[in-house]
């Protein structure tokens, strides 16, 4: 009898315990959802480049007409007609 009157005390505590980390962790919770937040925001569409297949951000890579390049290189490439393929 005292065997279960230990586990039902060991589970209660454990129960309140669990409670408390819980409603503990939730003021902290929406601190952390506001600093994500400008992350999200700053994620940038990203392009192919047309000769080499490497994905570039938008913001960075080199447009002629509707293709994009990694590198004025593969741009220059591209406008003369090789095609390395690499």
């Amino acid at each position: 009898m005292n065997l279960i009157r230990l586990l039902a005390l060991a589970a209660i505590f454990w129960l309140l315990y669990r409670l408390i980390l819980t409603l503990l962790s939730k003021g902290r919770r929406p601190a952390a959802s506001d600093t994500s937040r400008p992350a999200d925001a700053t994620i940038a569409t990203v392009v192919r480049c047309a000769h080499c297949g490497l994905h570039v951000p938008q913001g960075e890579a080199l447009k002629s007409g509707d293709r994009y390049y990694c590198s004025e290189e593969h741009k220059k490439e591209a406008g003369s007609g090789t095609s390395g393929g690499s």
